[in-house]
Formats: structure tokens, sequence, C-alpha cells
């Protein structure tokens, strides 16, 4: 009977984890963690758009076509997205239909040049339609650039768009500290990515940051992003939040002196992902 059950537990860590799932839960915990700090309502249906479009983005780039013809540092992960892409796409299907009543659902909140351009961002982030070099690549492959994007528009929807329900001036000096702490705790995030990603961007010649200065630099800068965070967090007015936050910072500075190319999956999906997932509880049981 334990075989069954080891495969089955297998099996949904893989949907969980390799599908995605997780990684639209941790921005679900940053869109909350803003609602907690600024002391927002938790909006229902905006939460599940931001969790139904963050699942759907991020299968869509890991099934798109020239994603599936790329051989390079095969991975796990990538191998079961192979051989689930079936059932990657009806899923995406599904929280497509999902999505898009959800968002004529909440519409009526949004700036519409807000939202819109985060869309177009996420999508020229996979889709090969910038040209450079002879070549249309997507926006993930000019040089450096990835690691800040993604920053910025992760920043974007779990800063930003919790506000469009109480329709808050996005200027104010209250919101920019949060969207810098925000963006500077991010970018760590994406730092572990890249190093985790440095022997594929080399095959297919990205220009990231450990790429060009080398893991060690890179985790320098990483360390560097983390203490301008906690030197920003420093000047949040609620004491409870700024313990919180601290401590989700020294969890990701030994993240990032863990972090190795040659690390497990599982140690990305879950670790460095689950960061975020940890500063939300942290900020849960403090404030």
């Amino acid at each position: 009977m334990s075989l069954p059950k080891t495969g089955f537990i297998r099996s949904t860590g893989h949907y969980l984890f390799f599908g995605n799932a997780f990684i639209a839960l941790c921005a679900l915990c940053q869109f909350w963690s803003t609602c907690l700090l600024l002391q927002l309502p938790l909006p229902v249906h905006l939460s599940a758009l931001v969790f139904t479009a963050t699942f759907l983005l991020y299968n869509f780039d890991s099934v798109l076509p020239y994603k599936m013809q790329q051989h390079v540092t095969f991975s796990r992960r990538r191998a079961w997205v192979q051989t689930h892409r079936t059932q990657i796409i009806i899923l995406m299907i599904l929280a497509s239909v999902l999505a898009l009543y959800l968002f004529f659902r909440t519409y009526y909140h949004f700036n519409i040049l807000l939202f819109g351009h985060l869309v177009v961002l996420s999508l020229l982030y996979s889709l090969p339609v910038v040209p450079l070099r002879g070549r249309f690549v997507p926006l993930r492959d000019i040089p450096l650039l990835k690691i800040f994007l993604i920053a910025y528009v992760w920043t974007s929807v779990t800063v930003w768009l919790p506000l469009a329900i109480v329709n808050q001036n996005i200027a104010a000096t209250t919101i920019w500290l949060l969207f810098s702490q925000r963006f500077t705790f991010v970018l760590t995030i994406t730092i572990i990515f890249d190093i985790r990603d440095v022997e594929r961007d080399k095959v297919t010649r990205t220009v990231t940051l450990p790429g060009t200065i080398g893991v060690k630099r890179a985790k320098y800068i990483a360390w560097l992003s983390l203490g301008l965070f906690c030197m920003l967090v420093a000047l949040s007015p609620q004491e409870s939040s700024r313990i919180a936050l601290w401590f989700s910072a020294l969890a990701a500075v030994w993240v990032v002196w863990r972090t190795h190319p040659a690390k497990s999956e599982y140690f990305f999906v879950v670790v460095a992902d689950g960061l975020m997932f940890l500063q939300f509880l942290l900020l849960w049981l403090f404030i």
C-alpha cells in the first residue's frame, strides 16, 4: 500500500511545483502581504484573479513550442512538462476561462493603463517578438533585463493591484516605500533563479548577471539587494512588520548562500520560491 501512496504524493508534488500551482500561490501570498501591511480588505475575486493569471502565464511560458524544442540542460522539470504538456494545456484553457470571468467581474476597479502594460510585459517576456541581432527574441533574452523585468512585474501586481479596490493613490510615499521593499526582495529571488539557469543561459547565449560576473559575485549582488531591503524595512512605521520582514530577509540570506546551479529542482521551486510564502506567514503571525 505504501507504493501507491508514494506515487500519488510524488505526482501531486509535480503538479503543484512543476505545474506552477505553488508559484501562483506565492504570488497570492505576496498580494495578501500588501493587504496586511496596508491594512486593506482581502478582495476575494481579485485574489483569485492574481492566482489564476500567474498560473496561466507561467504555464504559457513553459509550453511554448520553442521551449519544447530546447534540449539544453535537460532537467526533471522540463521532462515532466514535456510529458504532461497536454494536461497542462487543458488546465490552461480552464484557467483562461476563469481568468476572463474574474477580470470582467472586477475590471471596473482597474486602472487600465496599469493593468494593460503588466499584461503586455508578461506576454512579451515569453514571446519572441523583439528584434535583436538579426533574430526575434522574447524580452527575457535582452541582456541583463530578465531579473529586473520579473521583479518589476511581480512588485507591480502584488503592491499596486490591491490598491485598486480602495482607490488609494499609488504615488503616496508609503506606497513607494513598500514598492521598493518588495522590489528588492523579489529581485533577490530572481538572481537565485538566474544562478540556477547559468549553464543553460550560456548555451542559449542569454546574457545574465551570473553569466557575466560569475555565480559568486551574483550572490554578493543578491545580498546587497537584501541589505537594501532591510534598510528600507527600517523605515516602516510598524515594529511588528519590521521584525517579520527582517526574519524573511534572514531566511533569504541563507537560501542565497546555499544556492548553486547543481542544486535540486525542488530547492528552487520549493525553497527559493517559498521565501515569498514564508514572508506572508511571518507577517500574518507578527502583525
